[in-house]
């Protein structure tokens, strides 16, 4: 009943995720080519970083008062107005003067974002029966994450041949197709998430419902302390990390930089086809599967961070990956059918500010770190 719409949201998020680091690849080239300033260039992820926190806070006032997929649609289409916006601004009237135009126009378009993830996620498990949804996380995880990983490398590409102008314009397209995507996703019966106990909420208690759902549930807090934790340690495996480790542990050049992150993606790949070979595994185990993924995953790390031979590295940076990522899907699985439909989307608007919160200020931290 609901294939279609289901693939006009995967199809229109994709479109969307690449448009989301394609535009970021082009706006930093574009901010190089005007001030010259690295701080300038810097202030793109951090602006899209504390504009997503906002928006997760806020976000379960919206999901309270909009469907989800008017909230999916119209907040694309609030995207696609923005970069129009930087698309005519970079054409036409580029200068270091008025640079802080483009940075409000990149808090908008990421504000906007930080209400797509959640509704996304909460729509999945509407459109999928639950004997499925390993199958689509999975199927999902892997487009996720080759865009993520794949994205910049293809934007630095695009960059080179067409010009960041252009990127900016390619990344136009990309939102309006998938604004199209997301306005032809089906209605649903019960994506209205007003009840009329709920007309009578305060707005500090829903703001708290997503954060109190976590806490009351067992296996959702364990999840949410599990992904806090991880989110902490993952900062390791950022690029800016990677590149110091490369020079000074393994004491290679950057090529083998570039391999390290080519052996993760390929982990990645690899663990989301397991995941969707094999769904029964997680469906019939997947407490084992979290636990042996969060176990296994602490072990490669700590391997890691004790060898100093490059093809080493390269094989446990695989490991780590694969593990990583059959235990997200695991997760992911189990929090969509821990919560009722109404309760999802408010769920993960509370974890991703959690997530992108900590993520945020430990790169700062172990950055400051890794340089002592």
């Amino acid at each position: 009943m609901y294939k279609a719409s289901f693939r006009f949201l995967w199809i229109g998020q994709s479109l969307a995720n690449s448009g989301d680091v394609f535009y970021m690849v082009g706006l930093i080239a574009i901010i190089h080519g005007l001030t010259g300033s690295v701080t300038y260039m810097a202030l793109v992820p951090f602006f899209i970083t504390t504009s997503r926190f906002f928006s997760g806070m806020l976000a379960p006032l919206v999901i309270e008062r909009v469907p989800l997929k008017p909230l999916l649609a119209y907040s694309q289409l609030g995207k696609t107005l923005a970069i129009l916006f930087i698309g005519c601004y970079t054409e036409f009237a580029p200068s270091s003067s008025t640079i802080f135009l483009v940075f409000l126009f990149v808090i908008i378009i990421s504000f906007l974002d930080g209400w797509a993830n959640p509704a996304r996620n909460s729509l999945v498990p509407i459109f999928i029966e639950k004997d499925s949804l390993v199958k689509a996380n999975s199927f999902l995880a892997i487009i996720d994450q080759t865009i993520r990983l794949g994205g910049w490398a293809v934007g630095g590409v695009l960059v080179a041949f067409i010009g960041d102008k252009n990127v900016i314009w390619l990344t136009l397209i990309l939102y309006a197709i998938a604004s199209i995507m997301m306005f032809l996703i089906k209605n649903v019966d019960n994506e209205s998430i007003n009840d009329k106990n709920q007309n009578h909420t305060s707005i500090g208690d829903k703001l708290k419902e997503g954060w109190l759902t976590i806490w009351h549930n067992p296996s959702l807090r364990i999840i949410s302390i599990v992904e806090f934790l991880e989110s902490i340690a993952n900062v390791v495996w950022v690029a800016a990390i990677m590149y110091v480790y490369v020079d000074q542990i393994l004491q290679t050049n950057e090529q083998w930089w570039g391999y390290i992150n080519a052996s993760f993606f390929a982990g990645l790949m690899i663990g989301g086809s397991i995941s969707l070979k094999w769904p029964y595994l997680i469906n019939n185990f997947v407490s084992t599967v979290i636990i042996v993924g969060a176990f296994g995953a602490s072990i490669t790390t700590l391997m890691f961070s004790l060898v100093s031979t490059p093809w080493i590295s390269l094989i446990i940076a695989l490991l780590f990956s694969i593990l990583n990522q059959i235990k997200d899907v695991a997760q992911q699985t189990s929090v969509q059918k821990s919560v009722i439909h109404r309760l999802l989307p408010k769920v993960y608007s509370a974890k991703d500010t959690i997530i992108t919160a900590t993520f945020g200020i430990f790169s700062l931290l172990l950055g400051n770190l890794t340089d002592i």
